[in-house]
């Protein structure tokens, strides 16, 4: 029986993606895409990161920073995002509510950078106390499962945040092993702006989702975004 690939080659994103091969090599650089390997001099790239970042709209203008990103799910949650002034929450609503959902979901893609972990599977459970939990984790959540209709996560990955501090230390203190199949989704963010409030909020999470190769995960991800951000909207003139 043989293999399913798993990598393409650059010349093959850049034309999956339709990017050229700088744009290509900024992705893998910011995290957007993940290296599966090399042959040679050649860069293999993981094909499944490569259809994650597909499946987004891109972001057309300027690129929204990390507390921007941040600032932007926090307030169509009805929150306010301390860590940004008020006239620039002013500017972003203002943005807001002339974008769409798919604009809005590109745009705070900015909000981390995505590594890949292996890990045994035994030493998930050990490894998931220091995480907060986000995407198909997060479902292992009973009342979050039912918000998005959805059945419970996967309990054989890990995926979550952590911030730029305590993320070299977990990889560190748990020999974790960069692999672009891992089954430890590590969002890392630069800031402290995912962990204001307890829990992780429900916009992260459905965005998160809205890059799960998982058909049913990637529509409750864009319907649960569609509700919050349309709720949003409807309160504030949008």
């Amino acid at each position: 029986m043989s293999m399913v690939q798993t990598w393409v080659t650059t010349e093959e994103a850049a034309e999956e993606l339709k990017a050229t091969r700088p744009m290509v090599h900024k992705l893998l650089k910011n995290g957007s895409l993940l290296v599966a390997g090399r042959a040679g001099r050649s860069i293999l790239i993981d094909s499944a990161s490569v259809q994650r970042y597909k499946n987004r709209r891109p972001l057309k203008g300027r690129s929204w920073n990390a507390a921007t990103a941040w600032a932007a799910l926090k307030i169509i949650e009805g929150g306010t995002p301390r860590w940004i002034d008020a006239t620039s929450r002013y500017r972003l609503k203002q943005r807001l509510k002339i974008m769409d959902t798919a604009e809005l979901a590109a745009a705070v893609g900015t909000k981390d950078q995505v590594k890949r972990y292996r890990i045994a599977p035994a030493g998930i459970p050990r490894a998931a106390d220091y995480f907060l939990p986000t995407g198909t984790t997060a479902l292992n959540d009973s009342v979050i499962a039912d918000r998005f209709g959805l059945a419970a996560g996967r309990t054989d990955v890990l995926e979550g945040y952590l911030d730029t501090v305590r993320a070299p230390m977990i990889v560190n203190g748990l020999s974790l092993v960069e692999d672009p199949g891992g089954n430890i989704i590590m969002h890392i963010v630069d800031g402290g702006y995912a962990f204001e409030d307890p829990g992780t909020p429900n916009a992260a999470i459905a965005v998160d989702l809205m890059e799960s190769l998982n058909s049913r995960e990637r529509a409750a991800g864009e319907n649960m975004l569609e509700k919050i951000f349309t709720r949003w909207k409807e309160a504030n003139g949008g």
